[in-house]
């Protein structure tokens, strides 16, 4: 099983750099206009209560204060379960937003300039940190929490990721595939984070761990 997961988060690493050097280059430039302009918001033609939805889904997702909740996060599994699986939760968001960073200054791709952005932002647009940092927290926390794994949880999960991607381009500050590639991005590094778990927890039980079984 944690071949398996890591497997999975290397495929989804590498395509993140083929699509970080293909959007890059000017593909999928057709796709990423078509969808922001299909869902992109601007004051005075677009509800002014969903934009301010948007504004909220996406500030959760940004800033300080998405420390500010994983740190409540880890301060939780540790109660709950342990060093082991805070560890994971709080070492894992923080790399994978390092390694975010370090790939916005690496492609430098520009921001979409198709509207006025809504939550105005000067820094890289590839790969998007917002739909990074949501990828890795929730798919990690449905994996560490057993209880998490009720379709409900499962659904308010990925309910949270789709939403935070869709809101930074209604919001006008991402181009889709920035959002596809933070998407992949987190979710590759929880699914290795999950794999150094279950393989921990394979060598000293001899048996993979309750939390990572399906």
């Amino acid at each position: 099983m944690p071949f398996r997961l890591w497997t999975g988060a290397a495929v989804l690493f590498v395509l993140v750099l083929v699509l970080g050097f293909a959007v890059t280059a000017g593909y999928f430039r057709a796709f990423d206009l078509t969808i922001s302009d299909a869902l992109n918001m601007q004051r005075g033609v677009s509800p002014e209560w969903l934009i301010l939805l948007m504004q909220g889904i996406s500030w959760i997702g940004g800033g300080v204060q998405r420390y500010i909740i994983v740190a409540v996060l880890t301060f939780a599994l540790w109660r709950w379960w342990g060093w082991g699986s805070a560890l994971a939760m709080g070492l894992t968001t923080l790399i994978a937003a390092l390694t975010s960073d370090v790939m916005k200054y690496f492609f430098a791709r520009v921001r979409p300039e198709l509207v006025a952005q809504l939550d105005p932002v000067t820094s890289p647009a590839f790969p998007s940190g917002h739909s990074n940092n949501a990828a890795v927290v929730y798919i990690l926390f449905i994996m560490l929490v057993p209880q998490a794994r009720h379709p409900l949880w499962q659904l308010a999960a990925a309910a949270m990721i789709l939403l935070t991607g869709i809101s930074r381009i209604m919001l006008g500050v991402h181009w889709p595939t920035d959002v596809l590639g933070g998407w992949m991005l987190g979710a590759s590094f929880a699914l290795m984070a999950g794999g150094v778990i279950a393989y921990r927890e394979h060598q000293r039980q001899g048996q993979f761990p309750s939390v990572l079984a399906p």
